[in-house]
């Protein structure tokens, strides 16, 4: 296997940590891994620009959450150095939590960082069964590291951007979308749309799994993420779906929800 660069993108207050099972899993079978730093960008454009910086040449995105709006941005702004392309639990729509996100705006300034972190997103993140206090930990250790400043420039980042349903159309390279089936910021519907709307998009419906699939279903995220980077990047058509360990769908299950993402 030729060694490729791959760039991991994480998601709302997340750090390098979000994708340690990949990163081991990835660097294992001989390619480049790394990081994109978002820098002090309050804008997912900028968030593009940056983590690009400190990459040479084509590369491979990883992003989850947040991250996959970034890969989406990045893709925008530089498409032939685009690969491979992993759209983990996120979505291509503008934001809907404006609200809630204002709400925890105003928390994380009066000093509830820790609070916010620990008590209204961690609780939400995880499926049933996997909502364990070392996982909570973790959420709040990688927030707590980023600290206060940056939850402001993401939460701004996050409300003021815009749909990306227009761009899908127009990524040609092997695209892999992973949802969680209790997932209840991203729901599956909206990773749905997104692997309709790509011409070379393999879906992953992980099942039991909420919104952190990378550290829910590592295994499952890894033998994704190793099938598609196997494949050729000029790969454009041939769409497949795998279905990994999936219950019985409940129509618009988690449709009503309102996810911060």
């Amino acid at each position: 296997m030729a060694i490729e660069d791959v760039l991991f993108l994480p998601g709302f207050m997340c750090d390098e940590r979000l994708f340690a099972p990949q990163t081991l899993a990835l660097k294992s079978a001989g390619f480049c891994c790394q990081t994109g730093d978002y820098g002090d960008s309050a804008s997912t454009e900028r968030m593009a620009r940056e983590a690009m910086r400190g990459v040479s040449g084509s590369v491979a995105l990883v992003g989850l959450s947040m991250g996959a709006i970034v890969a989406l941005e990045i893709w925008r702004q530089f498409p032939k150095r685009v690969t491979h392309m992993a759209l983990l639990n996120g979505t291509a729509r503008a934001d809907a939590a404006g609200p809630s996100r204002k709400s925890q705006l105003r928390q994380v300034v009066e000093g509830g960082l820790s609070t916010v972190l620990r008590q209204e997103l961690a609780p939400r993140y995880f499926a049933a069964g996997h909502n364990s206090e070392h996982l909570t930990a973790l959420i709040a250790s990688m927030g707590q590291r980023l600290g206060p400043e940056a939850f402001v420039r993401q939460s701004v980042a996050l409300m003021t951007r815009q749909s990306q349903l227009e761009l899908l159309a127009s990524i040609s390279c092997p695209v892999l979308v992973v949802a969680g089936d209790e997932d209840a910021i991203c729901p599956l519907p909206r990773q749905e749309e997104m692997a309709a709307a790509i011409q070379a998009a393999e879906l992953c419906v992980l099942s039991p799994c909420g919104h952190i699939s990378t550290l829910e279903r590592p295994e499952r995220v890894n033998a994704a993420l190793l099938r598609l980077l196997s494949k050729p990047a000029d790969q454009s058509s041939n769409v497949r779906t795998a279905v990994f360990n999936r219950q019985p769908s409940r129509k618009g299950k988690g449709e009503k929800q309102h996810g911060y993402q």
